[in-house]
């Protein structure tokens, strides 16, 4: 957990972590930075932190959270299955 917040409980956790799913559950627009950014900021977790979670190096989670990202399609399943989410395709 980022040094700067005050430690959760681990209740105070599970429920942050579930503000944060069903956040990004009630956001389908969102596109995948602002998906991997809000995951992290709000589960306050470091690069480093969020690199151990989801196997993915803390550069490339930094370049996936940047606007102008391209991720791989493995990168962004390995960031959405760490928290549980799945990546859906809709027609428009």
């Amino acid at each position: 957990m980022d040094k700067r917040f005050k430690s959760l409980s681990p209740i105070e956790q599970m429920q942050r972590r579930q503000a944060v799913l069903d956040t990004i559950e009630q956001h389908p627009e969102w596109e995948i930075y602002q998906v991997a950014k809000f995951l992290r900021t709000e589960l306050r977790l470091t690069l480093p932190e969020m690199a151990k979670i989801t196997k993915i190096a803390p550069q490339t989670l930094q370049k996936i959270e940047q606007a102008e990202s391209n991720p791989t399609l493995q990168s962004i399943l390995k960031l959405l299955n760490a928290f549980g989410l799945d990546l859906m395709v809709k027609r428009n």
